[in-house]
Order: structure tokens, then C-alpha cells, then sequence
């Protein structure tokens, strides 16, 4: 699943559970939110990393110029 698919699921969730689901159900949700949240994180901590690295590489190869 894609950062905006994961994203979209996630308000989803929200929107389900502002509609007045159940508590049961609400709980549910919620912690299924909580790792769908946690994928994202990382997940953009990773672009953020490849990106760091691609800047450095960028500002290498500027600099030899």
C-alpha cells in the first residue's frame, strides 16, 4: 500500500469513527490506526533519509563543478 492509500485509510478511520460506531468497534479502529500511523512514520522517515542522501550527493557533484 502506497503512502496515500495508507493516508486515505487513515482518514477513513476517522471518519468512521466521528460517524458513531460502536465503542467496540471505535477501539478497534483506533488501534488499527495506531499501526497504520506507526507504517507511515516510518515510512516517511525513510523518504526522508533517501532524501538526505540524494542532497548530498547532489551537493557533491555541484560543489565539483
Amino acid at each position: 500500500m502506497t503512502l496515500e492509500q495508507k493516508i486515505a485509510k487513515l482518514d477513513e478511520m476517522a471518519t468512521q469513527i466521528e460517524e458513531g460506531v460502536s465503542l467496540e468497534k471505535s477501539l478497534e479502529i483506533f488501534d488499527k490506526s495506531v499501526i497504520l500511523a506507526d507504517e507511515c512514520m516510518k515510512q516517511l522517515s525513510d523518504c526522508k533519509g533517501k532524501l538526505t542522501v540524494l542532497r548530498e550527493k547532489v551537493r557533491k557533484m555541484t560543489d565539483e563543478n
